[in-house]
């Protein structure tokens, strides 16, 4: 929970109303308000945020400073080895990161991991509540993987091939691959809607301007492996860019976004000042990457123009996304306005890889004029 919430405020320098930010922390990362205090405490304590101003118990206010990627993780998993975990905890978080780069059967998680025999089943029993920890039953025995795991499953890959041929389900991954954040049609697609279903392959989820929740599916190639652990955040980002501009471009309607490279290649360019020109739609189509921070909006009259907020999270999800597009296309220098107009045709929340196999708990869920209203009262900014 600390590391989502400081990639959430990273590059945002002043936290002017932490009640506000507690608000966002519950909609977005799912973070309890009864946690709130205490991840503000551990990042407090590692000297991620400072200046920290409190009424009471309550927190007010702060200023953060935190560092991206690698140095992120490394100083909270410091600052958690610093509170004495139990041997347990110790083990959990080694299985966890053991899975997170492949599966591994269960008989073998002793002698692999050196673990406590004793300490396996209560340590299975908690990782599978959590979902940190999920499991394939085989003929010869139980395999566990990691959602963290998102691309190379054997055993799920295996079944797949078992139930649809491996003509079929190489044909429709071969669709995937040609067309990075392709719509699903569980019609046209049936082998690609039960890997996505198993969570072999993952589809981030768009609400279309119909309202019907539609997956993109997307499989990408990750020669830095830190892109499904460490940085994950930053794939997270990619695939909610990849998802919009597909939408945009398959569900935009008249408007429809003619060459979705174009709006990219605007959003990345610094000699435009990494900002699209305004329209009167853009603050209805870009309400998705806004609540996820990438993109905030510039007023200009009665309308806005989204400009995408300059960090190096943002940046390198950009040009993931970019990069995945053009599979395929070719890659122009400049955008054009009349194609960026059109990037969104939505304005209704992202669902995750992950939440797109297992819906998301009952929680809060601001609409998009409350959103904008706790976000600017938590960076402190002036309502648009």
């Amino acid at each position: 929970m600390a590391a989502s919430l400081a990639s959430l405020i990273r590059g945002q320098d002043v936290i002017s109303d932490a009640d506000a930010l507690k608000t966002i922390a519950a909609e977005q990362l799912d973070i309890s308000p009864y946690a709130f205090p205490s991840v503000i405490e551990i990042l407090e304590r590692v000297g991620f945020i400072h200046a920290v101003q409190r009424r009471g118990n309550k927190i007010v206010s702060f200023s953060e400073s935190v560092p991206f990627h690698q140095h992120l993780y490394d100083l909270l998993g410091g600052v958690w080895h610093d509170g004495e975990p139990t041997q347990l905890e110790e083990e959990m978080i080694a299985l966890v990161d053991r899975l997170a780069t492949s599966p591994v059967p269960t008989e073998e998680l002793e002698d692999e991991l050196g673990l406590d025999r004793s300490d396996i089943p209560r340590l299975l029993e908690v990782g599978k509540a959590s979902q940190l920890v999920k499991g394939v039953s085989l003929i010869d025995g139980e395999v566990l993987y990691s959602p963290f795991f998102g691309f190379e499953n054997p055993d799920i890959l295996a079944t797949l091939l078992s139930e649809h041929g491996s003509g079929q389900f190489g044909e429709e991954l071969a669709s995937v691959r040609t067309h990075q954040g392709l719509p699903l049609d569980e019609s046209k697609y049936p082998a690609l809607a039960d890997a996505i279903s198993r969570g072999f392959i993952l589809a981030p989820s768009v609400t279309r301007p119909d309202k019907v929740e539609q997956p993109f599916a997307a499989v990408p190639y990750l020669p830095d492996r830190d892109l499904l652990t460490i940085r994950k955040n930053v794939l997270e980002k990619a695939l909610a860019v990849l998802a919009c501009v597909r939408c945009g471009e398959h569900f935009g309607g008249a408007t429809k976004t003619r060459q979705p490279v174009l709006v990219l290649n605007a959003l990345l360019d610094p000699s435009r000042g990494h900002r699209l020109g305004a329209h009167s739609s853009h603050k209805r189509q870009y309400q998705l990457l806004y609540r996820m921070q990438i993109v905030d909006f510039i007023p200009s009259g009665d309308w806005v123009s989204p400009q995408l907020i300059v960090t190096e999270d943002n940046l390198e999800a950009v040009r993931i996304a970019r990069d995945l597009l053009i599979f395929g296309e070719p890659l122009e220098d400049r955008a054009d306005d009349s194609d960026a107009r059109s990037l969104l045709s939505l304005d209704s929340p992202y669902r995750a890889p992950l939440e797109t196999v297992h819906r998301r708990r009952n929680r809060l869920s601001l609409s998009d004029r409350e959103y904008a209203a706790v976000l600017d009262t938590a960076m402190g900014r002036a309502a648009l």
